[in-house]
């Protein structure tokens, strides 16, 4: 389908603003869209800006598969200072000296990429007991939160201001699951400090990056559908297939098509310029692993 077609099943690239949850641009695009089934593929704080993939209707199952993808994320810290919440909305608990730190950062860059668990932060909608998180802490209860397993695949602290000591900015690569605000308290504590951070922006989910996003000022019920997504955009790593009748049917029922390209795994199999599947080769045979219905 054409990307100037109005469509119910789409992806949208969002630059969210700071000062709003993600769920709140989910509302303003269920008005702008008219899709009443809309979900994203990575919360953001509020305090944080930058990109929020956002699946409309069938494509909402396909969410999980971006959120598989790596983000790189834009991150200004707070050295000295650390707040109950990690970010700037949150009450300053504790303040401490900055020992000096410039000359560590090239070590400290070499250990970030080793991490293999960070501690998830008490605000975090992380279910305990049934609750989320941030929930029980606003209430001041007491429990315990499981390290989580990590990657830092990247991590590059930006040229230090001296007429800005305090603070320190750096730019990462991270795998799923990923809390920057846990990342920058722990890059702190090896300075020997603590630390809030002030400022996240994330720049790229998988080959989405903010290039291909679009401010929610700036999309109208006439216009939004022009700023879709093409499928090769959201999965380059996949090999796109367009099926016919017969195939699509079988496809649609659950069952294995028959293909001989030895070369592809993975498939976004398609019925004219829509998704219709995930499908992944087994020998000569392509096997629907998801149908969007």
């Amino acid at each position: 389908m054409p990307l100037n077609a109005i469509t119910d099943k789409a992806f949208l690239a969002i630059d969210k603003p700071s000062g709003i949850t993600s769920f709140a641009v989910i509302r303003r695009l269920r008005k702008i869209t008219g899709s009443k089934k809309i979900g994203h593929t990575g919360t953001l704080d509020p305090f944080a800006t930058g990109l929020l993939i956002c699946c409309l209707g069938s494509y909402t199952r396909l969410a999980g598969l971006l959120e598989e993808k790596d983000k790189t994320y834009l991150a200004r810290m707070i050295l000295g200072i650390k707040t109950a919440t990690g970010d700037p909305e949150g009450d300053i608990m504790q303040t401490a000296p900055i020992p000096e730190f410039v000359s560590k950062l090239d070590v400290l860059a070499k250990k970030a990429r080793q991490l293999t668990e960070l501690p998830v932060p008490a605000y975090s909608a992380v279910k305990v007991n049934g609750k989320r998180a941030y929930e029980l802490a606003r209430k001041g209860e007491k429990f315990n939160l499981p390290k989580r397993p990590v990657q830092i695949k990247e991590v590059e602290f930006l040229p230090w201001e001296p007429n800005k000591s305090d603070e320190l900015s750096y730019r990462c690569k991270v795998g799923k699951g990923t809390y920057i605000r846990a990342l920058s308290e722990w890059l702190a504590e090896q300075l020997n400090t603590i630390a809030y951070t002030t400022f996240l922006r994330r720049e790229s989910i998988g080959n989405i990056t903010l290039q291909d996003a679009v401010s929610l000022d700036d999309l109208t019920k006439d216009n939004w559908f022009r700023y879709q997504l093409s499928y090769k955009k959201v999965f380059p790593d996949y090999t796109c297939l367009k099926l016919n009748a017969d195939d699509f049917a079988k496809v649609m029922n659950g069952m294995d098509i028959a293909h001989s390209n030895e070369n592809n795994e993975k498939y976004i199999l398609l019925k004219e310029e829509n998704i219709c599947a995930i499908g992944q080769r087994m020998n000569n045979y392509i096997h629907p692993l998801m149908v969007l219905k």
